[in-house]
């Protein structure tokens, strides 16, 4: 058996010590932080997923027949999403800048992503009808929610702006 020096003891604490504070900063993060990784990461209201999410397991089948059918409508508005998402790029990449050539684009973008956002309320309308009361009761209850404490965020942030403004504010 190896001898352990009071040198490796002391690699080995501080080793520890620091893989300790890295796993416990990732879960004092993942506890606090979750709201802050930005819009992308939030669920947004009134689709399938947060109504998967807020009625639990028992919509799913109902929903994957659903998403099922519109599958190919929703590939084919992603392909073009990307392609124009390339055109937006080229028209500002393009020397001389056309602003006529960006707007044009632009508006293209617009468009696609209003005919996707379209696609899914008509879905969301298909999925709702298929509900019972109760279940759209309870995604009733879930705005509510969501409203009082997107409502709560809003005053206290608005609170927390006001204190620094009084702040930074020089004194007369």
């Amino acid at each position: 058996m190896t001898k352990l020096t009071s040198r490796r003891w002391a690699i080995i604490f501080f080793i520890s010590l620091a893989l300790n504070v890295f796993l416990g900063g990732l879960i004092v993060a993942d506890k606090y932080f979750k709201g802050h990784r930005g819009p992308g990461f939030r669920g947004t209201v009134y689709s399938m997923p947060w109504a998967r999410r807020v009625l639990g397991d028992e919509v799913r089948p109902m929903m994957r027949q659903l998403f099922r059918e519109r599958r190919e409508g929703f590939r084919g508005n992603r392909r073009a999403r990307a392609e124009l998402f390339n055109n937006v790029s080229a028209a500002l990449a393009k020397e001389p800048f056309d602003q006529a050539e960006l707007r044009r684009a632009l508006g293209a973008l617009q468009a696609n992503m209003q005919t996707g956002q379209t696609a899914m309320n008509d879905m969301m309308a298909e999925f709702s009808g298929k509900l019972t009361s109760d279940q759209r009761k309870q995604l009733v209850q879930a705005v509510a929610k969501w409203q009082e404490r997107r409502r709560a965020r809003f005053e206290r942030r608005r609170q927390r702006r006001l204190e620094r403004q009084k702040e930074n504010q020089p004194a007369k």
